[in-house]
């Protein structure tokens, strides 16, 4: 049996600027029954009078009064910073492809270096140090169709405590998203979440994290 209260709730965690105001007691709940009254009728496939989803919607302000759930307090262990930095992009072709297990033995960067490098189905991106551009470039052996200079990687280093809970990804994310900060790309393992970005907003993003 499908539970509209539950459904509701489902609704209500994926519009997250509702989800925010319903935390913080400001949403105004008949206007945004209405707002829903269609997409909770599909979601529980019966017809759902309006004083119910009010109902309910006021039951969840009361479950997450003053916590908006997904966002998570997150303790910062550790802040490396790695600059300059570069990426260097490729056609994924069938002779890149078959270079790229060997470009980090090729190159050599030393232990305290960044050096990554990643793939999808059209191209393939190496992230390393502004000075080894011509040595990632040399040995993959074709012309690359960008490359990309003046970038910093800052990583965060979380406690083996928060491995198995949720939304720590996006809450740490979201501390970036308020400031409206662009990422270049993404890298995370299971104790650090790394950035890569432009380096003019390196004192914004160290600021942030800093505060905690």
């Amino acid at each position: 049996m499908i539970k509209v209260g539950e459904k509701i709730e489902e609704i209500v965690k994926g519009d997250h600027e509702a989800l925010f105001c319903l935390s913080r007691g400001v949403l105004n709940l008949s206007r945004y029954a209405r707002e829903i009254h269609e997409a909770v009728e599909k979601k529980t496939k019966k017809q759902v009078k309006l004083p119910t989803i009010i109902m309910a919607l006021s039951r969840l302000k009361k479950k997450i009064k003053g916590v908006t759930p997904l966002l998570k307090e997150v303790t910062i262990d550790g802040m490396t910073v790695k600059t300059p930095l570069a990426e260097v992009a490729f056609e994924k072709t069938s002779a890149t492809t078959s270079r790229l297990p060997m470009v980090q033995k090729s190159i050599k960067p030393k232990s305290d270096e960044w050096f990554s490098f990643s793939q999808n189905s059209k191209a393939i991106s190496v992230i390393c140090s502004e000075s080894r551009i011509d040595a990632v470039i040399k040995h993959m052996g074709v012309k690359p169709f960008l490359v990309l200079k003046d970038l910093t990687a800052v990583g965060l280093s979380v406690n083996a405590r928060y491995h198995d809970k949720p939304n720590i990804t996006f809450s740490l994310l979201h501390k970036i998203a308020e400031k409206e900060i662009p990422l270049a790309q993404i890298f995370t393992t299971r104790d650090e979440m790394m950035f890569l970005f432009e380096t003019k907003y390196l004192s914004q993003i160290v600021a942030i994290f800093q505060q905690d």
